[in-house]
């Protein structure tokens, strides 16, 4: 089993920081951004707490893998949320356009 202390000082840091970021969307002026990034935040949260639980020999949930459309959403929301991010700013991802290849 993994040391749970190895990550105390991990988790000291990154709970007040999505505590920060919580904050911070309460202060946003768009309602549906507010709505969005405080839902967010708050899944977050609660992942993070259920991994430091599972870290400290908590019992794993037994789940079967979904499979066929199940999996699928999934899929759908890492692609459309890769595809905001890039639409809003392509600059900061530090990906590219065009051929790898030179042109002869």
């Amino acid at each position: 089993m993994a040391n749970p202390e190895a990550f105390d000082r991990d988790f000291g840091y990154l709970m007040p920081f999505l505590d920060k970021v919580a904050a911070a969307a309460g202060e946003l002026e768009n309602p549906a951004a507010r709505e969005e990034l405080s839902r967010l935040i708050s899944e977050e949260k609660a992942r993070w707490q259920r991994v430091r639980e599972l870290l400290r020999g908590a019992a794993g949930e037994e789940k079967a893998a979904p499979a066929g459309p199940l999996a699928a959403p999934a899929k759908t929301l890492a692609r459309s949320s890769a595809d905001g991010i890039n639409r809003v700013a392509p600059q900061m991802t530090g990906l590219t356009v065009g051929s790898l290849k030179q042109s002869r």
